[in-house]
């Protein structure tokens, strides 16, 4: 598996990657009204935009798009992994490349918004939770720190 920075190509893959991780294992945690939100936020349209501002890194398999992240200064977001590869590895991987780019540019700490369903993931890599965050497009989550 390799990290790599997102292409334009990329966008259809990681939109249909991005839906289906919020259909098939965010939906168990948020309600409906919430997920029909975020899956219009990931359109492929979008995806590109979100590019033209921040770092969207995505994860490779086989040439296939398993994973995606973004990165904006020392604040990582839309990490999202295939739902069949989750505890494979995959977000594992995106995170040890956000929080390598981060060191080099020269970062101390990095903080994010963990869903519902993926806090025990950020515990487990030594994030720590600051506080719950409400959100009208993303629902609750927690923002979350680690210093590097």
């Amino acid at each position: 598996m390799i990290t790599r920075q997102f292409m334009t190509i990329d966008a259809p893959a990681v939109s249909a990657l991005i839906i289906a991780d919020l259909k098939q294992i965010n939906s168990k945690y948020y309600p409906e009204h919430v997920i029909k939100r975020m899956v219009g936020l990931y359109t492929p349209k979008r995806i590109i935009q979100t590019a033209q501002s921040q770092l969207v890194l995505v994860a490779e398999m086989f040439d296939e798009i398993v994973g995606t992240a973004t990165i904006s200064q020392n604040f990582f977001g839309s990490v999202f992994t295939r739902p069949d590869l989750h505890g494979k590895g995959v977000g594992t991987k995106l995170m040890d490349t956000l929080e390598r780019l981060t060191k080099q540019n020269g970062m101390s700490e990095v903080k994010l918004h963990a869903s519902l369903n993926a806090v025990q993931f950020y515990e487990k890599r030594g994030y720590t939770i600051l506080g719950t965050v409400n959100d009208a497009k993303f629902g609750e989550s927690y923002e979350m720190i680690k210093k590097l």
